[in-house]
């Protein structure tokens, strides 16, 4: 029962913060422009109306009926279908992000954990905050930096950096995608078995003479899961957050990179028209954003409940 309020619980969480995505995307435009000699600029007054605002949306659900979808883009072709084909090429590189921010994520908290004491811990604590630490443009940058420099000395094969064609574009993007999500879920890892090494079962599997790696991999390691789980959202929202960035800096031509190309400039206009993003558009990729974000927050849930910890024991003795 209690999962189902959960749901219930990220259903509506969703529902508003998506209400409150269009009353943002559906703001009127009244702008009243001041202009001068030879139509040049001299000031602009924007005056908020609440009639406006719920015209807008007036307008809005009117044109979805009346198209009976998304109607077409500028250039006249169907807007679903495009706005799918985008974000099915953002999600080749979302999906295996994702799967490899949490898997290699917990291998390297555990890695952190094992070796916090020896001196291999400037490859493992050191090494996760110093990912932590800078900023994820300045990795990305350094990154390709390094490629580049490799390749130019005959080093290293050509690598495409910059595009969505190919395999190479791919697989850059999930590596750049992954860094910064995989050393927030080490982080967590290794202090949610920090929390589990000083509980009264560990201690009780110690006496029993059980070995260290079991204890580790079979108890800390598997009540700490929930923990873990209990993160995999703030991940989620790292990756969708990198990936505007990833996309617009690498011209990796997804959802995000048309999403952010379909806000406008904002600091572009003409006297008497308001320069804005192309709303239908623009509340489409954001709708199915959202809905990425509601759908990872259903499965981390679900793996959340399977993950509960055992209660009063050793699990599975």
């Amino acid at each position: 029962m209690k999962i189902w309020r959960h749901l219930l619980y990220s259903f509506i969480i969703w529902a508003a913060a998506f209400f409150l995505i269009l009353i943002l995307l559906l703001m009127p435009n009244d702008t009243s422009f001041e202009s001068g000699a030879g139509g040049s600029f001299v000031g602009a007054e924007y005056e908020y109306s609440l009639e406006s605002h719920k015209d807008n949306f007036v307008l809005f659900f009117d044109y979805l009926a009346t198209q009976g979808g998304l109607g077409e883009d500028r250039y006249g072709q169907p807007l679903l279908p495009i706005v799918l084909e985008m974000f099915g090429r953002s999600l080749k590189i979302i999906v295996p992000a994702l799967i490899l921010s949490f898997f290699i994520g917990i291998a390297k908290g555990i890695f952190d954990y094992r070796y916090r004491r020896s001196k291999t811990n400037v490859l493992g604590r050191t090494a996760t905050w110093g990912v932590l630490s800078v900023p994820d443009l300045a990795l990305i940058i350094g990154i390709q930096i390094a490629l580049l420099t490799l390749t130019s000395k005959g080093w290293l094969f050509h690598i495409d950096l910059f595009g969505h064609d190919s395999i190479d574009n791919v697989i850059m993007n999930v590596v750049f995608l992954s860094i910064y999500p995989a050393a927030y879920i080490a982080n967590v890892t290794f202090q949610s078995l920090q929390k589990e090494q000083g509980l009264d079962y560990i201690r009780t599997a110690k006496s029993k003479g059980t070995p260290a790696f079991a204890i580790l991999y079979k108890h800390m390691l598997r009540n700490g899961m929930a923990r873990i789980f209990a993160h995999t959202n703030t991940m989620i929202l790292y990756v969708l957050s990198n990936l505007f960035i990833i996309e617009v800096f690498t011209e990796y031509r997804g959802a995000a990179y048309y999403f952010y190309e379909s806000l406008g400039s904002p600091s572009q206009f003409y006297v008497d028209q308001l320069m804005t993003g192309r709303v239908i558009e623009t509340i489409a990729y954001a709708f199915f954003f959202t809905l990425l974000i509601l759908a990872a927050s259903i499965v981390a849930n679900l793996a959340k409940a399977v993950a509960v910890p055992v209660k009063g024991g050793i699990p599975g003795e």
